[in-house]
């Protein structure tokens, strides 16, 4: 996706809304995502904390409960609109509007560097990597979370039966692909799975994803919102619920 699209496409939180409300509400595992994450980032006080693309704020969101006292976090985003949405989460943190491939922070600023579920958007990868590299402190953390090719599989199948394009915006950094492109930049890199499905009893929120995609989706689900209702709910019927599989998990590498 091109700069201009993502503007687009978050020129306000309500795509990603839509679609972080899909997750909340229809996964099968009960231990949300971003407190998998949180487990995994081993925050401690006094740390120095940068998140790239923060998005809405969902992480810190789903674990205010759990942010460590004296914890030096700084949110960024290339959206104005992100930033503002999530001020208001996180009061203690400090926002910065920047994107990569360019980080405006000094050499060895951070001591965990997050990039969840944004990687595939940047095209300059390589040279954004370096950067995150360049913003670690020796002996520090890059974690960045990302789907598999099959996340979605079933969603991916109805938009193209509708005519929506199917590509997958993430397949440029999976979790197949991505240990290549890290491994060159970081000298340990993990990858973890989170393990988990989507149950979907309600057609309007399936159709609300649907649309938040792009401004084809919308106008498709616009034109034929009937028809494609009725595709889910006959779905619905037969199996007890639109299934969907899930491929999601996470790279944790070291400087």
């Amino acid at each position: 996706m091109d700069r201009q699209s993502l503007a687009i496409q978050y020129g306000t939180s309500a795509n990603l809304a839509a679609r972080i409300a899909l997750h909340q509400r229809c996964s099968t595992n009960a231990y949300g995502l971003q407190r998998w994450v949180f487990d995994r980032l081993q925050l401690a006080p006094g740390q120095r904390v940068l998140e790239i693309a923060c998005g809405t704020g969902s992480l810190w969101r789903e674990n205010l409960d759990r942010i460590p006292e004296g914890l030096s976090l700084v949110l960024s985003d290339f959206a104005i609109s992100m930033i503002e949405t999530t001020r208001g989460v996180v009061v203690s943190a400090r926002f910065v509007n920047c994107a990569l491939p360019s980080l405006p922070f000094a050499d060895e600023s951070f001591d965990l560097v997050i990039a969840n579920h944004m990687l595939y958007h940047v095209a300059e990868r390589q040279k954004g990597l370096g950067e995150i590299r360049r913003v670690l402190r020796g002996g520090g953390t890059f974690f960045a979370s990302t789907n598999g090719i099959d996340h979605l599989r079933e969603i991916k199948d109805l938009m193209v039966s509708f005519g929506i394009e199917g590509s997958d915006v993430s397949s440029s950094f999976t979790l197949e692909n991505g240990l290549e492109q890290l491994a060159p930049v970081f000298g340990d890199v993990q990858r973890d799975d989170y393990v988990d499905s989507l149950r979907v009893t309600d057609p309007e929120m399936l159709l609300g994803y649907v649309a938040s995609m792009n401004a084809r989706a919308a106008e498709v689900v616009g034109a034929r919102e009937e028809e494609m209702r009725a595709v889910i709910e006959q779905r619905i019927a037969r199996d007890g619920a639109f299934h969907v599989m899930k491929a999601t998990g996470a790279f944790i590498a070291r400087k």
